[in-house]
């Protein structure tokens, strides 16, 4: 137990993937030298595929004010020249080369391009697919994911290696899972720490049962400390004991950790139990049927390949794993499964069941009607949480979290990364306000309704449907001036959209973040005082403290077992959005304030 397996930290988000894709697509057939592994960086930043966090410390560091001011204006068209010059003056160690390298690694990895015969870039089978919208998120990174090996003929990482490390992480989570059912304890998967010990670590497909005891042994001390510190430094000893020759062994468990987990849940396979500290990554049980299937015929293994002609083949080309649970007999049965789970909630929800049927032999347009199905009961399942959370603990565990996201404590919230948790958090909390029709976030989701990705960009992040008006509600963690950049326009153009499509005369939009900056302020104020393109808005920007003011408030409703009717929270947000008495922009935040203020004192 040398290393810890991961995909790349410099891609540590897997929703970026498409992004450094389609900025290789741009140099495809040109020779990968230093010249081209810097122009590959140079376009990454030109693109805004890189250097596009502003919370993170490190993006401006060594950059001039004018420079700043190009990477935090989105909207502005960079040039070459302009991108080049901020890759030059961040002065990586090893050179922007050496970053376009590592930039370039992920998709390498991932199958989807590769270098020719004449060391000239490739966008593969599976990368054009994938950029050109043909297959999904979750076919590409299952396909690529369920084929990746080591050893294989075109990478020397990891060369003691010998093991397919996704198939043998669920091999392994099954295996811990059926130890704890044979000693009469909970099947829960593994743990955070557990999966970066041991998850990351296995190297040798036969060795599952080996590690699944070493997780449970390890588990069994883990649990019996109680003191927290005591328990933090068992596991640092633990993992530097374990990986003497690795480099910064803890803090690498941790990130690697992170990224992996968010690689494996884009196949949708992996289902996240728990919350903060007691996280637990399991087999996602809606996916039985497809991961028993592959379990059943892949132990793991490598596959043997005579060159690296043949391995391209089979890893650059989409489909060449056959999906052993793709057959007709198979699909009836995961349509069963599905429809059973949303005739259980329809019951749980008092609605109305209309199941999912398809008679035909069709194996494309079953897997449609399969989709259809797991689409409903997300539906059905956002319902749900209405009803969950109506209870005053439940109440709690949003504000905890949301309290969370404010402090940005990446620690104790779950694997996912805070703009994800807040748009997850205020689904719920729009949820648990009044009775809306319906609340419709637009983040992707796995089958267990946890969040995968944001909300894709030229959409609200959440829209909401009343009786009597209709809204959408926009999160950002930004609290800078990039506050500004970033949400101004977009939140207002998203708004206009709605508006033209929404059938309600009533159209709000609710903007929340941790702190508002002056300037996203006064770009609203215009829109809601004045006009946007010829017409005034209704936006009503919050804090996070001020949302969990008002779920306090929501709270003392649901002690007295009522709900809050969805046009008193209307009139808050008409209040909110009312500028007519107000003078300027400076007057309008405090008087949101006294309203909200004002409002969960009527409660």
């Amino acid at each position: 137990m040398d290393s810890l397996w991961s995909m790349s930290t410099t891609v540590r988000e897997s929703d970026r993937i498409y992004g450094f894709l389609s900025v290789a697509k741009k140099i495809e057939g040109e020779v990968w030298d230093t010249i081209t592994q810097k122009k590959y960086q140079v376009l990454l930043v030109q693109y805004r595929e890189y250097l596009n966090d502003p919370s993170n410390g490190q993006t401006f560091q060594r950059l001039n004010h004018e420079q700043i001011e190009w990477l935090s204006n989105k909207d502005r068209k960079m040039s070459y020249e302009v991108a080049e010059s901020i890759i030059d003056a961040k002065a990586y160690v090893g050179g922007a080369e050496m970053r376009g390298r590592q930039s370039m690694a992920p998709l390498k990895k991932l199958g989807l391009v590769y270098m020719d015969n004449s060391n000239r870039i490739v966008i593969s089978d599976l990368g054009n697919k994938f950029i050109n919208n043909e297959i999904t998120f979750e076919e590409f990174f299952l396909d690529s994911l369920l084929k990746i090996q080591y050893p294989n003929p075109l990478d020397d990482s990891y060369t003691t290696w010998n093991t397919k490390p996704f198939i043998s992480t669920l091999h392994l989570i099954r295996r811990v899972n059926e130890f704890c059912e044979l000693n009469g304890h909970k099947a829960k998967g593994i743990s955070k720490d557990e999966f970066g010990i041991f998850a990351l670590s296995l190297k040798n497909y036969y060795d599952v049962d080996k590690y699944a005891n070493l997780i449970i042994d390890y588990r069994n001390q883990y649990e019996t400390i109680l003191d927290e510190l005591e328990k933090k430094t068992f596991r640092e000893s633990y993992i530097s004991s374990l990986l003497p020759n690795f480099k910064e062994p803890i803090t690498n468990s941790i990130e690697y950790t992170d990224n992996m987990i968010r690689y494996f849940r884009q196949t949708k396979m992996i289902h996240i139990r728990g919350k903060y500290a007691n996280t637990y990554i399991d087999l996602e049980p809606r996916r039985k049927t497809e991961i028993e299937s592959i379990l059943a015929i892949d132990n793991g293994r490598p596959l043997d390949f005579p060159n690296a002609e043949a391995w391209l083949e089979y890893f650059s080309v989409y489909g060449t794993y056959i999906l052993p649970y793709e057959t007709i007999e198979k699909l009836k049965k995961i349509l069963y499964e599905v429809n059973a789970e949303i005739k259980q909630l329809s019951f749980d929800n008092a609605v109305s069941y209309e199941p999912i049927v398809y008679q035909g032999n069709d194996k494309s347009q079953f897997k449609e009607y399969i989709q259809k199905a797991r689409g409903v009961r997300t539906v059905l399942q956002n319902l749900q949480l209405k009803n969950e959370y109506f209870e005053i603990t439940k109440i709690d565990e949003v504000i905890k979290s949301l309290t969370l996201i404010y402090e940005r404590d990446r620690e104790r919230l779950l694997v996912n990364k805070p703009s994800l948790e807040f748009e997850k958090w205020m689904n719920v909390s729009l949820n648990i306000f009044n009775d809306a029709h319906l609340i419709k976030p637009n983040t992707i989701v796995g089958d267990d309704n946890e969040p995968i990705n944001t909300a894709p960009g030229g959409v609200a992040d959440i829209e909401c449907y009343y009786e009597t008006y209709n809204a959408i509600c926009e999160v950002t963690t930004l609290t800078s001036r990039d506050q500004w950049i970033n949400e101004g326009q977009p939140v207002m153009r998203h708004l206009r959209e709605f508006e033209v499509s929404s059938d309600k005369e009533q159209n709000y939009c609710i903007f929340v973040a941790p702190k508002l900056h002056q300037d996203t302020v006064n770009t609203f104020w215009n829109s809601v005082k004045y006009e946007y393109e010829g017409v005034r808005q209704r936006i009503v920007p919050i804090t996070i403290p001020q949302l969990i003011l008002l779920l306090e408030g929501v709270k003392k409703v649901h002690s007295k077992n009522k709900k809050l009717d969805h046009k008193i929270f209307g009139e808050l947000l008409h209040k909110c959005s009312d500028t007519t008495d107000l003078k300027s922009s400076r007057e309008w935040i405090p008087n949101v304030q006294r309203n909200i203020g004002d409002w969960v004192s009527s409660l």
